[in-house]
């Protein structure tokens, strides 16, 4: 019989553990869903003007910060879709820059964050049939998280969520707005559809100016010290 060789015994112990980016209580990320929605909120105010609203958008992780609206602003004034949005939106008026009320001399645009360089801007909006706030404010709601599902407006989606009204103690609105702004939007909502035939008529409707400019006698040297081509 011949001889036997033994057969190598195989080593079967563990090899070295990878090295894993990863310690104790760092934060695990979710891959359901493929994108991070970012949300948003949505605060109407009334002003003293019939009808109209400022909405304050706002990121949800943060305090005291814009949402980043110029895709909206850029839709809106678009020359070929804006027109379509406009139908679609109802109830937005315009996106404007808010008033800085610290400084408030009317000129100068209150910053989305502490030590930004972009303008806060804010939702002009419309109410001129029976809605109710709560009704309005979901309808822009839902129509700007659809509208940022559009791969070439935003890299991500956005969610905003209407939560309130803040339906206490209505401000003129150049507290919230600039002054030029507000003479834009008594022009185009007063002026020019409310029955006046000229400025001087206009300025003598004292509710009117005090509605829009806080004070009659303010709106009325304000308006007066503009030039035609600035109204």
């Amino acid at each position: 019989m011949g001889r036997t060789t033994a057969k190598k015994k195989i080593s079967t112990s563990p090899s070295s553990p990878p090295k894993w980016k990863w310690s104790a209580g760092s934060r695990v990320l979710s891959t359901i869903g493929g994108s991070k929605v970012r949300e948003q909120f949505l605060d109407l105010v009334p002003t003293q003007v019939e009808g109209v609203y400022i909405g304050f958008c706002t990121k949800s992780w943060t305090t005291g910060e814009a949402s980043y609206l110029f895709p909206m602003e850029k839709g809106l004034n678009d020359n070929e879709s804006g027109m379509t949005l406009a139908k679609d939106w109802k109830y937005v008026f315009a996106f404007l820059s808010r008033r800085d009320i610290d400084i408030d001399d009317g000129t100068t645009p209150m910053k989305a964050k502490r030590g930004s360089k972009w303008d806060w801007k804010v939702v002009v909006v419309v109410i001129n049939d029976d809605s109710t706030t709560e009704i309005v404010g979901r309808h822009i709601a839902n129509c700007f998280s659809k509208f940022t599902k559009n791969k070439n407006v935003m890299d991500s989606p956005e969610k905003y969520t209407y939560r309130q009204c803040y339906a206490d103690n209505p401000k003129a609105l150049n507290h919230y707005l600039l002054d030029m702004d507000v003479a834009m939007i008594l022009k185009s909502l007063v002026y020019e559809s409310g029955g006046y035939t000229s400025k001087k008529e206009l300025i003598k409707d004292e509710e009117i100016l005090t509605a829009f400019y806080g004070t009659n006698q303010f709106g009325k040297e304000y308006l007066e010290a503009m030039h035609d081509e600035d109204r």
